[in-house]
């Protein structure tokens, strides 16, 4: 069996395993009008989150609103991830997302934004993370701030945990969630990049975006208590 049939039954065993745990899980959101407004207008945005936080998220689109898109890698677990992410309805862009060369100089990265830059004027929205492997974790990257301010589409930042979960000592912190407790997804306000941003306006927004995951992060913790 090749490596890619191989990988099919592991992630479609672990996407029923990501449905089950969102099925089993108290849900509570907060900030939903702001992507539901978006929904409503057709607008696309770009859904940012930090690395390894991301597994409860998909099943808190509205995929009959909206496509999405996702930025995975073509490398390392990215086809793992990627056809997990397929089973969920998400369609993918393939390409590097280290968050200082995207769509510069890091291989596939330029090709990443071209795909990302045509998908979001076609009025999709794209999924990708502020901080890339191999870290540091939580901190973010220009990539994103690059991709909107050539798009002139805005940041929209989610954080989504669960009261009961598994956090890996690792540079993400990967946590695995687990089922039977409460859940609470974050949305964070809307971020704009000006098109006409200097590197130093670019690095306020770059910062700002950073300030606003840490915030909805801690806030989606403790919003379980």
């Amino acid at each position: 069996m090749s490596k890619i049939n191989f990988l099919l039954p592991l992630s479609f065993i672990f996407f029923i395993y990501l449905k089950f745990v969102h099925l089993t899980n108290n849900w509570k959101h907060y900030n939903s009008d702001i992507p539901e407004d978006f929904w409503k207008k057709k607008k696309p945005f770009i859904w940012v989150h930090w690395h390894g936080q991301s597994l409860m998220l998909p099943s808190s689109w509205d995929y009959k609103k909206q496509d999405l898109f996702a930025l995975v890698s073509r490398h390392g677990d990215g086809n793992f991830i990627g056809s997990v992410l397929s089973f969920f309805g998400i369609k993918l862009v393939r390409g590097a997302g280290n968050p200082k060369k995207l769509g510069i100089k890091e291989k596939g990265g330029a090709m990443a934004l071209r795909s990302m830059l045509k998908v979001l004027k076609s009025g999709h929205s794209i999924s990708l993370t502020a901080d890339q492997p191999p870290g540091p974790g939580k901190i973010s990257g220009l990539g994103v701030i690059t991709l909107s301010k050539i798009s002139g589409i805005p940041i929209i930042p989610v954080s989504a945990t669960t009261s009961k979960r598994y956090e890996f000592n690792n540079w993400d912190n990967f946590t695995i969630n687990l089922p039977f407790g409460k859940g609470t997804v974050v949305w964070g306000d809307p971020i704009l990049v000006d098109p006409k941003s200097s590197k130093e306006e670019m690095e306020k927004k770059r910062k700002i975006l950073e300030k606003n995951l840490l915030k909805i992060f801690k806030e989606s913790k403790e919003n379980l208590l």
